[in-house]
């Protein structure tokens, strides 16, 4: 009885004292050792790096209001043997940076400058955000990637900080050229050009620049002195690698036109102060960062596609284990860099690990992140779920669902051919088989199963990745955790995949063409009395144009210059020459087809061949022209 009231005394005691104790805190505390600690990341990260040949990693994990533990592992720099120090060594952490945006937006929202429901035009002063079907987008929308808005994807990243563009600049550009493409609302699909809107709806109701605000409202009260947006390359800064026959291969470095949504960079051990300050009610080390409300307003849920699920939150997305323990968390991809935070609330554990090299669909970070996460009791113990549904209810989802990837508008349009992948869902006993190609796996179509959590939910056997179908008017759909919205398989003149042979064949009949006319050309030199002048190549000419374009834009039109914005020779000379191509070959067809010509019984197998390099022609300028691949765009 004694030792009970002295451990209630004790509760009273730090309660009044501000430290946030709480016995499932406590127990927490007790559950993760120090030594156990180090043993499970040590173990996991060494397994990640031997596996899959990562340069360098940085560890670190947050309990209640401090550190208890950091390392690196591995080098910061390969070539000149740096080591990763958590302390030391400044890592972009990617997209991450959301969350930061997330926060300062909120700080707009507890001073009543800025309402997340309220149409976002009302807010900007350099631009005007169009809108799908007369539907406003509000700051909601956008920080839940709910928006609508089409995929930015067209010069967002800058070799030099002297090529970047200004924030404004860059969003008005944007939205002149890409329009929302779906209701506000409607899906989630992720997308860094609502945090790019974000952060130019910050500056224009601040009226500071984002670095400004950011480094005087969030890096100064959490003392991240080495926090920076786009910053300068510094000595301390790691560099990133892939890895390839053997040996590290260094990848360049580029400055985001977007850097609310993905532009900040700084030492691990900072990025700790704010997932402090997320788990203590916005206070961190005594400074207030947001208000205990205006966190758990972040930290809620905001969106889902499915009801029991958790979806996702104000930079956050949430997700449940096994045990039904919530996890908040994000993860950043930039440069070759990539990040993953994740908090558990409940238990006030942060856990921050960050990598330079690509992230590998997320196998190395969740297997140090699910290596000290089932430090925790609860993490150990599965929920149980009472549903066996049988397999003749299963059977409603079995069918092919095709996920489409790419803009709508812009250059880009045709990357929805090379972007697209067929999912088919069969039903098997009492759970489903989806088979294609998993965005963290191999890359190579497998097999996963999925057992039912709940009507039209089901969650993978091997983790806790989850799926869930949805009966629309005229079709299904499917969606995985945090992803985009998988429709049905459409026809196949309506399928992606049809475009793609339509080009290729185009592309073909033009490289035949060529060759063809380049054989004959050869003969009419050697031989012009029997073959004819070597002056009747005109279509070989043509063909030769076509075939120029089409292989020019397929090695270089999907190269990163895509990202970095064409220049303006490749916009205004190179995507031009299918006009040119055009007009020349139906110049001639019309020449072929002058009446009152002596022999016409001799023009009509060349005039039926100009006729068809006519319509060729049409058909080809016709098609990319669909497909936004020349200088004037269909949409």
């Amino acid at each position: 009885m004694k030792h009970r009231w002295s451990s209630i005394l004790l509760a009273l005691l730090m309660t009044i004292m501000g430290t946030g104790y709480f016995p499932d805190q406590a127990a927490a505390q007790e559950a993760i050792r120090p030594h156990e600690l180090q043993q499970a990341a040590d173990s996991a990260v060494e397994k990640a790096l031997a596996r899959e040949s990562i340069p360098g990693v940085a560890v670190v994990v947050t309990l209640q209001d401090r550190i208890i533990f950091q390392k690196g592992y591995g080098f910061a720099d390969v070539e000149h043997g740096v080591p990763m120090d958590p302390e030391r060594t400044i890592l972009p952490v990617g997209s991450l940076s959301k969350s930061l945006a997330a926060t300062a937006i909120m700080q707009l929202e507890e001073q009543g400058r800025v309402s997340l429901d309220q149409d976002v035009n009302r807010y900007l002063s350099s631009f005007h955000v169009p809108m799908f079907q007369q539907q406003p987008i509000t700051l909601h929308h956008l920080l839940t990637h709910t928006a609508g808005l089409d995929d930015a994807m067209y010069g967002v990243e800058a070799a030099s900080p002297s090529k970047a563009v200004e924030l404004r600049t860059f969003m008005k550009h944007y939205f002149d050229e890409q329009p929302p493409v779906r209701l506000p609302g409607e899906a989630f699909a992720y997308n860094n050009a609502n945090y790019g809107l974000v952060a130019s709806l910050l500056e224009d109701v601040s009226g500071k620049p984002i670095d400004d605000y950011m480094s005087r409202y969030i890096f100064e009260p959490l003392d991240m002195p080495s926090a920076g947006i786009s910053a300068p390359l510094s000595p301390d800064m790691a560099r990133s690698y892939t890895f390839e026959d053997g040996s590290y291969v260094p990848l360049p470095h580029s400055y985001v036109n977007m850097p609310g949504a993905g532009g900040v960079s700084m030492v691990p051990v900072e990025w700790a102060h704010y997932m402090i300050a997320q788990l203590n009610d916005g206070m961190f080390r005594g400074k207030r960062l947001l208000h205990a409300d205006t966190v758990r307003q972040m930290q809620a849920r905001h969106f889902a596609e499915h009801p029991h699920l958790e979806g996702v939150g104000y930079g956050f997305f949430r997700t449940r284990l096994r045990s039904g323990l919530l996890t908040l968390s994000h993860t950043g991809d930039i440069n070759g860099f990539s990040a993953k935070m994740v908090l558990v609330p409940s238990r006030k554990l942060g856990i921050f690990v960050i990598s330079n090299a690509p992230s590998q669909g997320g196998k190395l970070h969740d297997s140090i992140i699910s290596s000290i996460v089932q430090l925790l009791p609860e993490a150990r113990q599965e929920l149980k779920v009472n549903q066996t549904p049988v397999s003749s209810q299963l059977q409603q989802y079995a069918r092919t669902y095709t996920l489409t990837l790419g803009p709508l508008h812009g250059w880009g349009k045709w990357l929805r051919w090379l972007g697209t992948r067929d999912y088919e869902v069969s039903a098997s006993e009492n759970h489903l088989v989806i088979h294609g190609i998993f965005p963290d796996g191999p890359g190579e179509k497998e097999s996963r199963i999925y057992e039912p959590i709940g009507t039209g939910l089901f969650r993978e056997q091997e983790s806790d990745n989850t799926v869930s179908f949805k009966q629309g008017r005229d079709e299904w759909s499917m969606s995985f955790t945090q992803g985009v919205t998988l429709a049905e398989k459409p026809p196949w003149w309506r399928h992606p995949a049809t475009s793609l042979a339509i080009y290729v064949t185009i592309a073909v009949s033009w490289v035949l063409l060529f060759v063809i006319g380049v054989v004959r050309c050869l003969l009419r030199v050697i031989s012009p009395k029997r073959f004819g002048p070597a002056s009747a190549c005109s279509s070989t000419w043509i063909a030769a144009i076509f075939t120029c374009y089409l292989s020019g834009q397929l090695l270089y039109g999907n190269s990163e210059a895509m990202i970095h914005g064409y220049p303006w020779w490749y916009v205004w000379c190179f995507s031009a020459l299918p006009f040119i191509g055009l007009v020349r070959a139906w110049y001639i067809a019309v020449m072929k087809l002058r009446p009152l010509q002596p022999h016409i019984r001799n023009r009509i197998v060349p005039s039926l061949t100009s006729c068809l390099i006519a319509g060729l022609s049409l058909l080809t300028v016709a098609f990319l022209f669909y497909w936004n691949m020349l200088p004037l765009h269909y949409s």
